[in-house]
């Protein structure tokens, strides 16, 4: 049984403060040089040192989950794939959002309806409460703000765009070396559902 999790409510996109990370470690710098940097310099420019602890502990995390390849790859990418790598991250740390984005966001896709509506994200919740009993023993508040921190991952990746009452469901455009890449590593559950296969 997947071990999930709901502490991405407490998370953010943090593309910017993503891509500075990897820039910070292709000049050098240990991910300790950069918690220092976060923390003594507020370099990523938090409201407190408690909120650039966890979002630094975060981008570790993600950054960390990245070899060699993305790091050369992700500079010469456009903003659009950048975007899906920091996405990628967080989907790889994640089960449950990897299964809200290959079971939701993919159908939305295969069916071609393209629009994602609420009653479709509870459907999702529903269904892991009755397969998972640690999802099943979560408030109505904790699912709501998963949902929107799910939605709000996705429209930041470029993949919904927020409508009056539901959001469309964009394909993105993979760039083909980093769609080489994701099949390299084996990420195929990702790659079919960006491609809607």
């Amino acid at each position: 049984m997947a071990q999930y999790s709901a502490s991405m409510v407490s998370h953010s996109f943090w593309f910017t403060e993503f891509s500075q990370y990897l820039d910070l470690r292709e000049q050098g710098n240990s991910d300790a040089d950069i918690r220092f940097l976060a923390i003594e310099e507020n370099y990523f420019q938090q409201q407190s040192t408690a909120r650039a602890l966890r979002m630094v502990q975060t981008l570790k995390r993600r950054v960390n989950v990245l070899d060699v390849d993305y790091f050369d790859l992700f500079p010469s990418l456009d903003l659009a794939n950048q975007k899906l790598i920091n996405l990628s991250t967080s989907l790889q740390l994640d089960p449950l959002f990897d299964d809200f984005l290959y079971e939701v966001y993919r159908s939305e896709l295969i069916l071609g309806d393209a629009k994602l509506y609420s009653y479709e994200i509870e459907a999702f919740f529903n269904q892991k409460q009755i397969e998972n009993p640690k999802v099943a023993a979560w408030t109505e508040q904790t699912v709501r703000r998963l949902a929107s921190t799910y939605k709000s991952f996705l429209r930041e990746a470029g993949l919904l765009e927020e409508q009056s009452d539901y959001d469309q469901v964009k394909r993105p455009l993979l760039d083909m070396r980093l769609e080489a890449l994701l099949h390299t590593k084996g990420l195929t559950r990702q790659l079919a559902a960006f491609l809607g296969r």
